[in-house]
């Protein structure tokens, strides 16, 4: 009687050591798929070499794929792998291709030794290269630029980023057209409307008598519901056209309309 009883619950302990070894794994490979997902998101962006002789370029996308490329061509593309050890930071990349991340930069070893001799980039005479991320403007600027349908493309920003970004690059006469146009990209995305609204105020408040920046934000806010911001940024559109004497007959249609 005294074994059948501590059969019974030897085989209770067992049973529930199973179930939490069976919640503790989903458990583990959820920690594992978040940490591997910031990590990897950290990384994303476009890379430009530091070394002057290189010509190659590294653009990582979202879902870790990726692309080395020499001008228009690409050298190598596939699936990054990305892992983390004593807080460091090892990328993956292919045909025996690897290197490090820190602080916004990758580095790769390109040629071996005498012991050792390889050559990832015969474009590169570096034993080391030292890709750098573009910052948020060029980064941002760079993918939108390159899309070939923009309605479909959906940005991974957030509002924090391009008030970061602004900061980082405030608007000045020799970058207020590539913002300008920048805005009109976002605007074209699926979610980046209210982006293209912060950058086109930022545009107004530095520079009040741009025309066209007007018109954008005028479309922005109509886009966005508020047809009460949209009329008054399409009046003050139309009241800059006439005083500043431009050609009345490049205005859109819909300004009018949507006034009244």
């Amino acid at each position: 009687m005294k074994q059948a009883i501590l059969k019974i619950s030897n085989g209770v302990k067992i049973i529930r050591l199973k179930l939490k070894n069976l919640m503790i794994k989903p458990f583990i490979f959820f920690i594992f798929f978040i940490s591997h997902f910031v990590f990897s998101q950290d990384i994303v962006g476009i890379y430009s070499p530091v070394e002057s002789k290189c010509k190659i370029n590294l653009k990582i996308n979202d879902d870790n794929t990726f692309t080395f490329s020499v001008g228009k061509v690409k050298k190598y593309k596939g699936f990054l792998k990305v892992s983390k050890e004593s807080q460091i930071t090892y990328l993956d990349f292919t045909d025996g291709i690897s290197g490090m991340y820190a602080n916004d930069t990758i580095s790769i070893q390109n040629s071996g030794n005498s012991m050792n001799m390889y050559t990832h980039f015969k474009e590169c005479n570096e034993m080391y290269m030292h890709f750098v991320k573009k910052k948020y403007f060029d980064n941002l600027y760079s993918l939108l630029s390159c899309q070939k349908k923009l309605s479909d493309y959906v940005v991974s920003y957030k509002l924090s980023d391009i008030e970061k970004m602004i900061s980082e690059i405030p608007v000045r006469n020799n970058n207020v057209d590539k913002y300008n146009n920048l805005a009109y990209y976002l605007a074209q995305t699926k979610n980046g409307n209210q982006f293209a609204i912060i950058i086109l105020k930022e545009i107004i408040q530095k520079y009040p008598h741009r025309t066209v920046a007007y018109l954008n934000l005028a479309d922005s806010f109509w886009v966005a519901g508020d047809k009460e911001e949209a009329s008054l940024n399409y009046k003050e559109y139309l009241s800059l056209m006439k005083a500043q004497k431009k050609d009345l007959n490049k205005i859109p249609r819909y300004v009018e309309e949507r006034i009244k």
